[in-house]
């Protein structure tokens, strides 16, 4: 039996990849591993240009809260330096608090976006095409936007997950209880902390 997408939309885009992260670490003096038990570290990118984020937010040994911006223009060779731009951040309302809400998005138990690709789609039909039935779907695949990975460590659990446009997605699949929480996470952010526009 075929699975046959006939509605797509087709966008261009470049996401963050593992290879980035590691790429984006180096030049930001940061581990690839969140070595406290209190830490969560959101990169945003995509598109065609060398710009990306990250938000950090941690618990130092002291107990005491930290949020950071880092805006990050990778070296083009020929044309551009290698920049970094670094802000400290302060909240809205306590950090304990904002932390507790971070949590309250089931961010530590978020599969991957293409874990859920299958409820991000209309229930198909079974169509006869030249002679043999075959199981037609209907989604959509937005692909230019902003691609955000995110890893979380708590003292019980750690979690690294990849989204892909999850603001567009959400409008087109409402119920998507993982886009739901991924979207609520990242207004959670842009709420507290006046980074990524709303």
């Amino acid at each position: 039996m075929k699975n046959i997408p006939i509605l797509i939309l087709f966008l261009f885009s470049i996401g963050i990849s593992a290879q980035n992260i590691s790429g984006i670490n180096s030049d930001l003096k940061l581990s690839d591993s969140l070595n406290l038990d209190s830490e969560i570290r959101i990169y945003a990118g995509g598109g065609i240009t060398n710009y990306s984020s990250l938000f950090r937010m941690y618990k130092d040994k002291t107990d005491k809260w930290t949020a950071e911006f880092y805006q990050h223009y990778a070296k083009v060779t020929g044309q551009t330096k290698l920049r970094i731009e670094k802000q400290t951040l302060k909240s809205e309302n306590e950090m304990e608090f904002v932390w507790n809400s971070i949590l309250r998005t089931n961010v530590e138990f978020l599969p991957n976006m293409s874990d859920i690709k299958y409820k991000m789609r209309e229930r198909g039909n079974v169509e006869l095409v030249d002679g043999e039935y075959q199981l037609m779907w209907k989604s959509k695949q937005i692909m230019d936007g902003i691609g955000y990975k995110v890893q979380i460590k708590t003292e019980k659990k750690s979690n690294d997950v990849d989204y892909g446009n999850p603001e567009s997605y959400l409008k087109y699949y409402p119920e998507v209880d993982e886009l739901i929480y991924f979207n609520e996470l990242l207004d959670i952010i842009k709420n507290e902390f006046e980074i990524w526009e709303k």
